[in-house]
């Protein structure tokens, strides 16, 4: 008999109890009208916080249990169960670290929520910006000796915050970018949303194998986990007292035990000791698939800068003289659905859950690829450095207006513009607009921004 996770049995205890349930949620554990369904089963599991189910903001009982398996699994001193996806996690990382008038180093690359914290904690934000290594075009990676110079140039900063791997599978030097950290006394938070699986590679290329202090996985990304369901990891014990405290701060008071359930499930799959070789096979699919691609004429990204995550295709765009909605048409005809399309890459993500028929469809779809290259390189994209005029909090908060991207020159940005790729937001809040930022956007397609009043 399979052996049953922490809050699994929890739950399965209370529903053997047939008790009348009044509490939330209001479908009382049955579909409408108690009509049988093939959903009816998962409704039965979608409870709220009652006795013996654990609380997610003061776990004592099954929610502390799977957290602590997932610390032993990941090699966390603590390891904090969320609901609320990656997001939630980026939020309390930063609010453990933030302090009135706070500075933090954040590669330029991140993601959308970590800017909207910021704002609302009154960070401010030093950028590093990716070196390019990953060619075409691409952002490529953040360089450790870029953070040590903007280490040495601002002494006091609260935190060093990098992304990797970014959206396009490119990873940066986790453990160089520690050593340095650790020998400035600054805390090293990593955005590892896309690489909770990184850990089962040998040797293991996770955050907190590589040195950080905290770190988000969003399991649901590429392990078997409903939508929502992330874990942050604490490996600097200074953090641990007020981390569940700063995620309330953020979190629902409600948080989905359907979504805590599948995390707390995904315990068991990794206990199975299956994860490492699932995921080497899921890289073998890829890198094999690559080699179809570049035979027929597709240009990959570059791995020689530094390691990549080959859990993603990355299929090129720009050299075939069409645009990424005739491209993504393409896809699926062949019956297959990107994770993303843009008029310079497609993006194929894959887990140990897809099946060989996926990847043959995938290999149907190169074999019969009948168009000529038009162009050797993508063309550079290269982000203009804006200087801030206002905070970043100051400008998100101050009346704002959209207006035509060339009527923009000279405006101060009071939102985050982040066509994609390269994955750098070009304008950020409180920055001022030029004419190269104007220009590439324009270029990208973007035709209105908001701007502050």
């Amino acid at each position: 008999m399979e052996k049953q996770t922490p809050l699994l049995k929890a739950v399965n205890e209370y529903i053997k109890r047939d008790a009348a349930r009044f509490h939330m949620p209001g479908h009382k554990g049955f579909l409408m009208h108690r009509e049988p369904d093939r959903f009816s089963e998962a409704y039965r599991y979608d409870i709220t916080e009652v006795q013996g189910a654990d609380s997610l903001y003061e776990a004592h009982g099954a929610i502390r249990e799977t957290e602590e398996a997932f610390a032993r699994i990941y090699g966390a001193k603590r390891t904090l169960l969320s609901a609320g996806g990656a997001t939630l996690c980026i939020q309390t990382m930063l609010a453990l670290v933030a302090k009135e008038g706070g500075k933090v180093i954040a590669g330029r690359n991140l993601h959308t929520s970590a800017v909207s914290a910021m704002a609302l904690l009154g960070l401010s934000p030093i950028w590093v910006y990716p070196d390019q290594s990953a060619g075409c075009g691409m952002g490529g990676r953040l360089s450790p000796e870029d953070i040590r110079a903007q280490l040495q140039n601002n002494t006091d900063v609260c935190a060093v915050y990098i992304t990797t791997p970014d959206y396009f599978g490119i990873l940066s030097d986790v453990e160089g970018i520690a050593k340095i950290c650790r020998a400035y006394r600054v805390p090293l938070l990593v955005d590892n949303s896309h690489g909770s699986h990184l850990k089962f590679r040998k040797p293991s290329l996770h955050p907190i194998d590589l040195g950080a202090d905290l770190c988000c996985d969003s399991l649901h990304k590429t392990m078997p986990v409903l939508t929502g369901g992330a874990l942050l990891h604490i490996a600097n014990e200074r953090y641990i007292p007020a981390a569940k405290q700063r995620m309330s701060l953020f979190g629902s008071t409600s948080p989905s035990y359907l979504i805590m359930l599948s995390c707390d499930r995904c315990i068991g799959y990794i206990e199975k000791g299956e994860v490492q070789a699932e995921f080497d096979a899921v890289c073998a699919r890829i890198r094999a698939l690559e080699q179809m691609a570049e035979n027929k004429g597709f240009v990959l990204l570059e791995a020689k800068a530094g390691t990549r995550d080959y859990t993603k295709l990355v299929l090129s765009v720009y050299n075939w003289g069409i645009s990424g909605a005739e491209f993504g048409e393409r896809l699926r005809l062949w019956g297959i659905e990107p994770e993303y399309v843009s008029d310079v890459w497609a993006v194929l993500m894959a887990s140990p859950e897809n099946l060989g028929g996926d990847y043959r469809r995938v290999e149907k779809f190169l074999n019969a690829w009948d168009l000529p290259s038009v162009q050797d390189a993508a063309p550079a994209q290269e982000v203009p450095r804006l200087q801030p005029a206002m905070t970043l909090r100051s400008a998100v908060f101050a009346p704002s207006e959209m207006v035509p991207v060339e009527n923009s020159i000279g405006r101060i940005a009071s939102a985050m513009v982040c066509p994609c790729p390269p994955g750098i937001p070009v304008v950020m809040p409180g920055e001022k607009i030029d004419q190269d930022a104007v220009k590439l956007l324009k270029t990208c397609g973007i035709c209105c921004i908001k701007v502050v009043l």
